[in-house]
């Protein structure tokens, strides 16, 4: 398929939506997502036509893996949740600041260096606290590692910045000495 600028698309392997900016050489789209841009090949997206979000899921429920989830129907659910569930509850997120995570997660971030990966990290740091305060979510742990501690103390100097959140240690035997918690009132 040809892809014009302006064109809206979806990604196969992970979940969002972009609008390509550029046709570049090769095969390659130059594509911008919740304010990043990243170069992908035309195979790792398809093309949104459908004006509503309901309407596309249809189109495209083959490519993606909500056809998965049509298949099962909807358990009822628990009052408590148990086991490999209770990490998954919707009042926590979890956001890996690892370089290598943030490079599988947005393809934009691959062509980053080491010396600019802090302000990728820091990006989607400010983008996740964005998307906490949007849904509720009450809890969010940042995990960002144990290295020499920059990372760190920069996330601790802007939590300071947000009104109505307490930050501690996340849980040592889950996390290790590498995440913080973040509670936001």
């Amino acid at each position: 398929m040809e892809y014009r600028a302006g064109d809206r698309v979806r990604f196969l392997d992970f979940e969002g939506e972009g609008r390509v900016t550029a046709v570049l050489p090769h095969g390659l789209l130059e594509i911008e997502m919740e304010g990043m841009r990243m170069r992908v090949t035309s195979g790792e997206i398809v093309p949104v036509e459908a004006e509503n979000i309901e309407v596309e899921r249809h189109l495209y429920d083959g490519n993606s893996q909500l056809s998965r989830f049509k298949q099962h129907p909807d358990r009822p659910q628990r009052s408590l949740p148990s086991g490999k569930k209770a990490q998954c509850r919707e009042d926590v997120m979890e956001v890996d600041l690892h370089m290598e995570s943030i490079r599988q997660r947005y393809p934009a971030a691959r062509n980053v260096g080491n010396g600019d990966a802090l302000y990728v990290q820091l990006d989607v740091f400010e983008k996740s606290m964005a998307e906490a305060f949007r849904k509720g979510v009450r809890t969010v742990v940042l995990i960002h590692g144990n290295g020499r501690g920059v990372l760190r103390s920069e996330l601790l100097r802007r939590l300071r910045e947000y009104p109505g959140v307490t930050v501690r240690a996340a849980s040592a035997l889950r996390y290790g000495s590498g995440a913080i918690e973040v509670s936001v009132r």
